[in-house]
């Protein structure tokens, strides 16, 4: 990788016509970094050997298999199962496709994710052969380009949050209930370790290479809905699924929110949801309203009982999307001082004019006017999970095209 150091000060600081008068001095040394052979000392790389999927790479003890793996960042840090070939098949005869298919080439190492890849991660991971076909479609859903896996990398240190719907969750004793995000039900826990460490071992992961976040966070449990408690169609219905569809969908969390509390009758929930909303998702990621992609995509868990007093109250999903949109606002100079700081001097009055924003943001040039912090209801997206008599609920942040919503079908075997 060429690297050329922009001068000081920083470019979040500077307008458009300061980065040009900045950026033209620099040309020339840009041209020569990207036509000249870089110099040994700015070449990295590890060493690559021509193997077979199949060959054996080392033998020993549990303990000596898992320093090798770690000592060649083959893992998250935690102890692996080693993936036999015993293991592997045993995942393998859990699908229909070749062991050699490929999946993906996965950003930004472009590694292809094969069949058997994934089965090898999944072992490590300590998933259970029948999870297979739960596996596949989560490597298809960040191997697809809306996810947009290249970005995972960002200093914000986005981490993928998992639902999974449909009557396999059952089957695979996924938690939906009380403690939904405790890393104690096997499914919930491996299935988004594996995810993990695909990213790790195929996309290439690591940190100080290509995961450079600031702080990062650890891989959150797969969150699987209840749909049996749910007084709404499931979630596989919003994203576009027929009713008893199994699906998994993917997209990055920047947070996870504090569960809070709400009582009293509908509206009064819905007053309280709207302003945790409002308060979530009304700093930093106002940025990835505006700059990360024309869409974002925020989770709302809400508890059986929660939401069950919301449909009694007449409220569908799509009511409850709605009412939160046109109540969860904030002030534009807040949305105003976010952008200035990705750009000196710009707001929403400018970003409406560059098409960015629709016209809903700029109506006035009051700076108390009120905003909303989605695009559209319909940005919104409601899981119905946790424990089924408490009356808390989430909010789950998301970047925009950093970790875009993907959902893709579980595929079981014909």
């Amino acid at each position: 990788m060429r690297l050329l150091e922009y001068p000081l000060p920083n470019i979040g600081a500077q307008t458009r016509d300061e980065l040009y008068v900045s950026s033209v001095p620099l040309i020339d040394e840009l041209v020569s970094l990207l036509t000249h052979a870089a110099s040994s000392e700015a070449t990295t790389g590890r060493k690559t050997t021509n193997s077979s999927p199949r060959d054996i790479v080392f033998k020993g003890t549990l303990q000596e298999v898992n320093d090798h793996f770690q000592e060649r960042i083959w893992s998250d840090g935690l102890p692996i199962i080693p993936p036999t070939l015993e293991t592997v098949e045993a995942f393998l005869s859990f699908t229909d496709r070749s062991p050699d298919e490929v999946i993906g080439l996965l950003p930004p190492t472009r590694l292809p994710a094969t069949v058997w890849k994934v089965a090898v991660n999944g072992a490590m991971a300590g998933c259970h052969p029948e999870y297979m076909p739960v596996l596949l479609a989560l490597a298809e859903a960040i191997a697809d380009p809306a996810f947009g896996l290249e970005h995972v990398g960002t200093t914000a240190g986005m981490t993928p949050l998992i639902i999974v719907n449909g009557p396999i969750t059952k089957q695979l004793g996924f938690n939906s209930g009380q403690g939904v995000m405790r890393p104690q039900a096997p499914a919930n826990i491996t299935v988004s370790r594996f995810l993990r460490l695909l990213m790790v071992n195929i996309a290439g992961y690591r940190l100080g290479e290509a995961d450079m976040a600031t702080f990062g966070r650890n891989y959150y449990p797969a969150i699987a809905e209840a749909e049996d408690e749910s007084p709404w169609p499931p979630m596989s219905v919003d994203r576009g699924f027929a009713p008893g569809t199994n699906l998994v969908t993917v997209s990055g969390a920047d947070s996870i929110a504090h569960s809070f509390l709400s009582d009293g009758p509908a509206e009064n929930h819905l007053r309280i949801i709207a302003r945790e909303v409002a308060r979530e998702l009304g700093g930093n990621l106002l940025v990835a309203m505006e700059r990360f992609g024309g869409r974002i995509a925020p989770v709302l868990g809400l508890t059986p009982l929660v939401s069950g007093i919301l449909a009694d109250g007449g409220y569908s999903k799509d009511k409850v999307k709605q009412w939160i949109y046109e109540r969860a606002l904030i002030p534009a100079r807040l949305f105003d001082e976010q952008l200035a700081r990705i750009e000196a001097g710009y707001n929403l009055q400018e970003s409406v004019k560059r098409g960015k924003l629709s016209e809903r943001f700029a109506l006035s040039d009051d700076p108390e006017r009120l905003v909303p912090v989605l695009h559209e209801p319909d940005e919104l997206q409601i899981v119905v999970c946790g424990a089924p008599n408490r009356n808390r609920s989430f909010v789950s942040g998301q970047f925009g095209k950093y970790g875009g919503d993907v959902s893709k079908e579980i595929k079981l075997r014909k």
